[in-house]
């Protein structure tokens, strides 16, 4: 299937055109949960569902994601790829967007990469010395929970 729209001025006549046949191939493969699919504009990256309706105003007022060249969330198997691509075809995409793939990663990403050991860290680190009942991640739960209650 021809993705070349994908590039297109969204005011353009292929980008409409292109746009009309992703949300026909949405309807036809994706799956649908209450009505919804996976937005693949630039605002909502595949992670946000909505409606047909506003999928296709997404796609014309943010424009698709260029780099969502293969259509996994919206029902495209790789085995789809290879056999009407041919056989090469997933392994010269990799490495065609590979580097685009770790800059898509982001700097955000490396930063929230250490929030996991500091959540351990805190897990495990008792909230002062001699203190039994609670670490430094559990009184601050406790703290968050009684503000939750009680404003």
């Amino acid at each position: 299937m021809d993705r070349s729209w994908m590039n297109a001025r969204r005011i353009s006549e292929e980008y409409e055109k292109g746009v009309l046949v992703f949300l026909q191939y949405v309807k036809e493969n994706a799956k649908c949960v209450n009505g919804t699919y996976f937005c693949p504009c630039v605002c909502c990256l595949n992670q946000i569902r909505q409606d047909l309706d506003n999928l296709h105003d997404h796609l014309f007022m943010f424009g698709i994601t260029r780099t969502y060249t293969v259509w996994t969330w919206h029902g495209e198997v790789l085995d789809q790829l290879v056999t009407s691509r041919g056989t090469n075809y997933v392994e010269e995409w990799m490495s065609d967007h590979l580097e685009d793939m770790i800059r898509d990663v982001g700097e955000d990403n490396f930063r929230r990469a250490n929030l996991y050991d500091s959540l351990i860290n805190d897990s495990e680190q008792l909230l002062y010395p001699g203190c039994t009942n609670f670490t430094r991640l559990s009184a601050t739960l406790k703290l968050f929970s009684l503000k939750a209650r009680n404003g």
